[in-house]
C-alpha cells in the first residue's frame, strides 16, 4: 500500500510541473489557441497507467524484451487516445486520423499541436514506466522534488523571456494552482517517503486514515501560510520596507567615502605642495586647504557626467543584471545537481561500522616513515605490532567501560597486527582473521560473542563481565614471528 501511495504522489508531482509546461508548449505551437497540448487529466492518466502497468508486470517489464516492446506499443496507443481526446474532441471515431497523419507527415517543416502532443504523450508514458520500474524511496521523492522545483523555475524564466507582459496575466491564472499544488503534493509525498524509509524486513509501518488526514491538514496549513506570507511580503511591500534601509546604507557608504577620500586627498595635496616648495621656493604658493564634502560630490558628478559615457553606464547596469541572473541560475543548478542514488533500506539492525582510526597510531606510522626515510632503525613487524597493541590496550585500559569500546580497541589491535576488518565483514567472519594474527583465541572468541550480543541483541553486560572482558583484552597480543 505504501508503494502505491508513493507512486500516486510522484505521478501527481509530475502532473503539477508538466501541466504548466503543456500550456506553454501549446501556446508556442498554436498561438491562436489557449488550450494546452494535453489536459491535466490526460497527463495524470498516462503517467499512472504506465507506472501501475509496470508494477503489475513486475520484473518481466524490465528484463523481458517482448514485454518492453508490448509496453511501448500500449504507450503509443495511449498517447494516440490522449491526442484524440484533447486535440480532436469532435473528430469522430476514425475521422481524426487523417488530419493527424497529415500533420505528422509535415512535422519536420511545420510544427503543429497534434504531433507535439503525441510526442509529449510518449514522454509521459516513458516517465511512468521509469516510475513503476523502481521501488520508490525517500531519496527518490526528494530528488523528484528538487528536479520539479528546477523545472518550474525554468518555466518561469522561459515565460518571462518569451511572453509579452500583457499575456503574462492570462498565463498566471491557469498555472498558479499547479505550482501551489506541487508544493502541497510534495510535502505529503515526502512525508510518505520518510515513513516508507522506516520500514524494514521485520518492521512494517502502515498508513492509517487518521494519520494521513492529519498529514494532509498540516501540509495544507503550511502551504496556506506560505501563500499568506507571499501576499504580505510582495514586491511593492518589500520596496517600501527596504527603501529606508538602503537609504541608510547609502549614507553609511558616503560617510566612509568621505572618511577615506578627504584625508587621502589632503595628504596628496600636501605632498605635492612640499615637493613644489622645494623645487621652486620663489613661487610662494599658499598651503593647501582641507577638501570639503561638497568638493567630493562635485568631483563624482563630473566624473559620471563627463568622463564616463552613458553607454558605458548602461553596459555596466546590463552586466550587473546579467550577473544577478547567472547567480540565480547557478544557485538553482547547484540545488538541482544534489542528486543521490537510491539504495536498499537498512535492516532492522541498522548496521553501523565502528571506526578503527586512531590519531596516536597515525602519528606512530608517520614517525616510522620518518625513521625509515632518514636511515634510523625500524622495529620488526612483530615488535611494531606489539608496541601498537600496548599503546592501544594498556595505555587506555582505564577508559574502557563498554563492550563496544572493548571490541573497537580489539579491532585496532588486529589492524596494527596486520588483520584489518573489511567494510562488509561481520564480526564472526572477521574472527578467523584475528585468530591468525592474535592470541589467545579464547579471548578473541569471548570478546566477539559479547560484542555481537551487546550490539545486535541489545543485551546488557554487567560491570563484572565488562571488567573480565577488559582483562582478556589486555592479555591479547600479536603472535610471534617464528610461529
Amino acid at each position: 500500500m505504501n508503494r502505491f501511495t508513493l507512486t500516486v504522489g510522484l505521478a501527481a508531482m509530475d502532473l503539477c510541473w508538466m501541466a504548466p509546461w503543456a500550456l506553454v508548449l501549446g501556446l508556442w505551437t498554436d498561438a491562436s489557441s489557449s488550450r494546452p497540448l494535453l489536459s491535466p487529466a490526460s497527463i495524470l492518466a498516462l503517467v499512472l497507467a504506465a507506472a501501475l502497468s509496470t508494477q503489475v508486470l513486475g520484473r518481466p517489464a524490465v528484463r523481458s524484451r517482448r514485454v518492453r516492446i508490448g509496453l511501448g506499443c500500449v504507450g503509443g496507443l495511449a498517447a494516440l487516445l490522449a491526442v484524440r481526446l484533447d486535440q480532436y474532441p469532435g473528430g469522430g471515431v476514425v475521422e481524426w486520423l487523417a488530419p493527424f497523419v497529415g500533420a505528422l507527415a509535415v512535422v519536420i517543416g511545420q510544427f503543429s499541436a497534434a504531433p507535439v502532443a503525441f510526442g509529449l504523450g510518449l514522454y509521459l508514458w516513458w516517465r511512468g514506466v521509469r516510475l513503476g520500474s523502481q521501488h520508490a524511496s525517500f531519496v527518490d521523492v526528494e530528488s523528484a522534488f528538487r528536479w520539479g522545483i528546477a523545472r518550474l523555475v525554468a518555466l518561469g524564466v522561459v515565460m518571462a523571456l518569451t511572453t509579452r507582459p500583457s499575456a503574462l496575466r492570462s498565463l498566471e491564472a491557469p498555472t498558479t494552482p499547479f505550482v501551489v499544488g506541487f508544493f502541497f503534493v510534495s510535502l505529503v509525498t515526502l512525508s510518505l517517503g520518510r515513513l516508507e524509509s522506516l520500514r524494514t524486513r521485520t518492521r512494517r509501518v502502515g498508513v492509517n486514515s487518521q494519520w494521513f488526514g492529519a498529514l494532509v491538514a498540516i501540509a495544507g496549513v503550511v502551504v496556506l501560510a506560505a501563500l499568506l506570507l507571499g501576499q504580505l511580503v510582495s514586491f511593492d511591500v518589500l520596496i517600501v520596507v527596504s527603501r529606508p534601509l538602503f537609504e541608510l546604507l547609502g549614507q553609511v557608504l558616503v560617510l566612509l567615502l568621505y572618511a577615506v577620500v578627504i584625508p587621502l586627498s589632503y595628504v596628496v595635496e600636501w605632498v605635492i605642495y612640499l615637493v613644489l616648495s622645494l623645487l621652486r621656493p620663489s613661487l610662494g604658493q599658499p598651503p593647501p586647504l582641507p577638501p570639503q564634502p561638497s568638493d567630493v560630490d562635485d568631483w563624482l558628478q563630473r566624473m559620471f557626467s563627463q568622463f564616463i559615457p552613458p553607454e558605458v553606464l548602461l553596459a555596466l547596469k546590463v552586466a550587473a543584471a546579467g550577473a544577478l541572473v547567472l547567480a540565480a541560475l547557478w544557485i538553482v543548478a547547484r540545488a538541482s545537481s544534489r542528486w543521490r542514488a537510491s539504495s536498499i533500506e537498512a535492516d532492522a539492525t541498522n548496521e553501523e561500522r565502528d571506526s578503527v582510526f586512531d590519531a596516536q597510531r597515525a602519528w606512530n606510522v608517520l614517525l616510522g616513515w620518518l625513521r625509515r626515510r632518514f636511515g634510523r632503525r625500524v622495529p620488526r613487524p612483530s615488535e611494531a605490532a606489539t608496541v601498537a597493541a600496548d599503546g592501544l590496550v594498556g595505555g587506555r585500559s582505564a577508559q574502557l567501560w563498554s563492550v563496544r569500546e572493548l571490541y573497537r580497541h580489539l579491532l585496532q589491535v588486529g589492524d596494527a597486527a596486520g588483520a584489518p576488518r573489511a567494510l562488509a565483514t561481520t564480526p564472526f567472519e572477521h574472527l578467523p582473521s584475528l585468530a591468525r594474527s592474535l592470541e589467545p583465541a579464547e579471548g578473541l572468541q569471548d570478546l566477539t560473542d559479547a560484542y555481537v550480543a551487546a550490539r545486535y541483541a541489545e543485551s546488557e553486560v554487567s560491570a563484572a563481565e565488562t571488567a573480565a572482558l577488559q582483562d582478556e583484552l589486555e592479555r591479547i597480543h600479536p603472535k610471534s614471528a617464528d610461529r
